[in-house]
């Protein structure tokens, strides 16, 4: 050091010496002068290097919210939005729980999801549950990645070829890669979303199929608000259907081959839109609510193998637009039935207290056939209404009743 700039330090630390009455000769003055500047540049360093890291994206930059607010935010929206109780997301095993603690801790969604992005937060949040909930890990294929690393994301991805169900009904975002992949849910496999008008980016459809689905269904999945479609066949779910999903504007519910108990519930029969619904080989109990009639537009119903007990609402009979209809209300095979509705006894060499039933109303509808499973019947006796139903057989070893409409 030297010049001017040399000369004014050492005045300035001299009187600073001065000041504390320390005597220093020229060489020391010098030697302390390095050792200030030292200091100087360490003390600088050190404060560079603390504000550095006090503005990483891991602390800061992800929605500028630091790690805590952004998850205590997450959680907020949990039990204020999604209506999660507290109590179960303080249950570290809850679905939920697991759900809440990925998307706020191991997401690797780039740029980061924040908390007020909607719809894909919430959405989020709740198809993180569903995984959790029916058993995500051991599903057979586009499980979640095994780390964050760009290869396990690969490999997750590879692992996956489920296709939803392609309905005739407009243009719609359909999901490839695994579950749980750095990617917003409309990129998820079994996923359709709306990608036109208001509902943008919601999803429409959850469609799996013999993917070793198990656990239970969560109430959260009633504030899909654009949710159609909900198809969820062979598996091992159980519990009861949720409450909640009387709040979807539901097409289709197709929950077949599956361990449900329980009720429909009350909250079905209030989908007016419905058109499709499957519940046959369940173990479902209760009855069968007179409030059936609000299912006007429904054509194509499956409650067989199940354990629902007595007296057959004859509103059923009020469904005209109903094609297809499979219903054994008991499994002892032995119903109630209301006046209104007509038994019928085919011939058979064998068990002859098995009867088909269908509603009077519908004696006269142009049916292209009525099949009745029996238990291994090999004969039928041909009933003519006017040649609008016939007598069909079946190779199945269950009672049930199927019906089968020119409409």
């Amino acid at each position: 050091m030297a010049g001017i700039g040399a000369t004014a330090i050492r005045h300035r630390y001299r009187n600073h010496l001065s000041f504390l009455d320390v005597d220093v000769d020229e060489k020391e003055m010098e030697g302390l002068l390095r050792m200030k500047k030292h200091r100087m540049s360490m003390m600088l360093t050190t404060t560079v290097s603390t504000t550095s890291s006090q503005t990483t994206p891991a602390a800061a930059s992800a929605c500028n919210l630091t790690p805590q607010v952004r998850a205590a935010k997450f959680r907020q929206m949990a039990i204020q939005i999604a209506g999660t109780p507290a109590a179960t997301l303080n249950n570290e095993n809850s679905p939920q729980a697991q759900a809440l603690d990925w998307i706020s801790n191991k997401d690797q969604m780039n740029p980061p999801l924040c908390p007020s992005d909607e719809p894909e937060a919430l959405q989020r949040y709740i198809m993180a549950a569903f995984y959790f909930a029916t058993g995500g890990g051991s599903w057979k294929e586009c499980i979640a990645p095994t780390d964050t690393s760009p290869a396990a994301i690969a490999a997750a991805n590879q692992n996956c070829s489920i296709e939803a169900t392609k309905y005739p009904i407009g243009d719609r975002k359909y999901g490839t890669d695994a579950w749980l992949t750095p990617k917003p849910i409309c990129d998820w496999a079994g996923l359709v979303c709306h990608i036109d008008d208001e509902r943008k980016g919601t999803l429409d459809q959850i469609d799996f199929e013999g993917n070793n689905l198990s656990g239970s269904l969560i109430d959260e999945i009633g504030l899909l608000k654009n949710l159609r479609f909900l198809i969820l066949e062979q598996g091992t779910i159980e519990g009861e259907i949720p409450e909640s999903i009387g709040n979807l504007p539901l097409l289709i519910v197709d929950l077949d081959f599956n361990r449900l108990i329980g009720p429909i519930p009350p909250s079905l029969y209030n989908i007016k839109s419905l058109l499709q619904l499957d519940l046959n080989d369940n173990q479902m109990t209760g009855l069968l609510s007179s409030d059936v009639k609000h299912w006007q537009k429904m054509t194509y119903l499956q409650l067989n193998n199940n354990a629902f007990t007595g007296i057959i609402p004859s509103e059923l009979g009020q469904l005209q637009k109903l094609r297809e209809y499979n219903l054994c209300p008991s499994l002892d095979g032995r119903p109630l039935l209301p006046q209104d509705y007509l038994t019928i006894t085919p011939f058979s060499p064998i068990n002859h207290n098995r009867h088909c039933i269908l509603p009077r109303q519908w004696i006269h509808r142009k049916y292209a056939s009525i099949s009745m499973r029996q238990s291994c019947h090999r004969g039928w006796k041909a009933l003519d209404f006017g040649s609008r139903l016939r007598w069909t057989k079946s190779s199945s070893c269950l009672w049930c009743t199927m019906l089968h409409c020119l409409f």
